[in-house]
C-alpha cells in the first residue's frame, strides 16, 4: 500500500513539473466540443479524470466485496450465539445426572 502511494506521489511530482515547464496554450477537440487552455490545466484536469474513472471501475467490486463480508461476519456473529447456547448446558442438568451429587469431578 504504501509503495503504491509512493509511486502516485512521485507521478504526481512529475505531472506538476511538467505543467510548469510548459505554459504554452494547446487546443483540445473532443466530438463537437472545443477549448483551448493552458497545457497544465489540461494536465491535471486529465490526471484527474483519469483518476477519477480508475477509483469508479473498481467501485462495483469493493461494493460487492463489502456486502459480502458483511453477510459473513453476521452469519458468523448469528453461528456463535446458536452454537454457544448449544454448547453450554443448562443449570439445572447439572444435578440431574445419575448419582446424583451434582459435583463435576468424576
Amino acid at each position: 500500500m504504501r509503495l503504491g502511494l509512493l509511486f502516485s506521489l512521485i507521478l504526481a511530482i512529475f505531472a506538476v513539473v511538467f505543467a510548469l515547464q510548459n505554459p504554452q496554450t494547446m487546443d483540445v477537440n473532443l466530438l463537437f466540443f472545443q477549448t483551448q487552455g493552458s497545457t497544465a490545466l489540461i494536465l491535471i484536469l486529465t490526471f484527474g479524470f483519469g483518476v477519477l474513472v480508475g477509483l469508479l471501475s473498481t467501485l462495483p467490486k469493493q461494493l460487492r466485496t463489502r456486502r459480502k463480508l458483511k453477510a459473513l461476519q453476521n452469519e458468523q456473529s448469528t453461528g456463535s450465539t446458536s452454537s454457544s447456547s448449544a454448547a453450554t448446558p443448562p443449570s439445572s442438568a447439572k444435578g440431574s445426572r445419575a448419582g446424583g451429587t451434582g459435583s463435576d469431578s468424576e
